[in-house]
């Protein structure tokens, strides 16, 4: 009894299409919410280094000296979290994935030069009060309309800003610390802050 229903079940498995895919030879259908890899766009990354604190399995590393950004494929496991962090936006999923090897893959992007150094750049050494800054040096100003709510304080992504309300009203930002996001100027409800 035992051999026919062994024998019946090889002869199912000759005329059955296979379970699997030949990936890469035969490429699959990307559904709406498949995930697949991280993909950069480089001329916008700032080298914050944001995306390698939030990621879950340390599969990114950011170099801010030399300009680079590393991510490995074998290690990352497509959550996401990167992409949703970034202040720049230029982290993106992307509808591919890794091609199988027996090699783990790492893949280094390059910062141009420009960015890396605008980057290097933005770390003024004072630290920056509720003052008008110089026409373009890049740096977070704060204008007399601010009501010291501390929205800006917790939208920023690493903790630069710090805004007091007691004894006395004071806002004050690390420059050395801030990436110049943006993300406290775009949570600004009276449009007090100004890169």
């Amino acid at each position: 009894m035992g051999f026919f229903a062994f024998g019946k079940t090889i002869l199912g498995s000759i005329f059955k299409k296979p379970a699997t895919l030949m990936y890469p030879v035969v490429p699959r259908e990307w559904e709406e919410r498949t995930r697949g890899s991280v993909g950069i766009a480089g001329e916008d990354c700032i080298a914050c280094g944001l995306c390698a604190k939030v990621c879950p399995c340390d599969a990114i590393e950011v170099d801010k000296e030399t300009g680079a950004w590393t991510i490995q494929r074998m290690q990352c496991i497509q959550c996401s979290a990167c992409v949703d962090k970034c202040p720049k936006k230029c982290l993106t999923m992307e509808n591919l994935y890794t091609i199988p090897d027996v090699v783990k893959v790492v893949d280094t992007y390059e910062i141009p030069k420009k960015e890396a150094k605008k980057a290097a750049a933005k770390k003024p050494s004072a630290e920056g009060a509720a003052a008008p800054a110089a026409e373009g040096d890049g740096n977070l100003t704060c204008d007399d309309t601010c009501v010291f709510c501390g929205l800006c304080a917790k939208a920023c992504p690493v903790d630069a800003l710090e805004v007091t309300r007691k004894p006395e009203k004071s806002w004050k930002v690390d420059n050395e610390t801030c990436i110049k996001c943006g993300a406290c100027v775009d949570k600004c409800p009276k449009n007090s802050l100004s890169l």
